[in-house]
């Protein structure tokens, strides 16, 4: 028989080594990427969650008349949390 054909665990063509061989390095760029965008988001909504934190600070200097916007900060605040824990709790599967 040739070296060339395709059994379960036999030898492979070079085209499917090649194919093997760029499928795999394609799925690990993707999980790359995607771990660096995930980096990324996580980075830029912790920088949202101190400048809102910053906000509360100064609603808290002068609450009076703030009741609503206080509230709507708080709930911000949560918001961020929540988007950031789950974009670790998926960083870490």
């Amino acid at each position: 028989m040739s070296d060339h054909h395709t059994e379960a665990n036999g030898p492979q063509t070079l085209g499917e080594t090649v194919k093997l061989g760029l499928s795999t390095w394609w799925r690990e760029a993707k999980k790359l990427l995607g771990g660096a965008s995930r980096r990324f988001e996580i980075s830029r909504l912790e920088k949202q969650l101190k400048e809102e934190y910053v906000h509360l600070g100064r609603i808290a200097e002068a609450p009076r008349g703030k009741k609503q916007e206080k509230e709507l900060c708080l709930k911000q605040i949560a918001f961020l949390k929540e988007e950031i824990d789950a974009l670790r709790e998926e960083l870490e599967q």
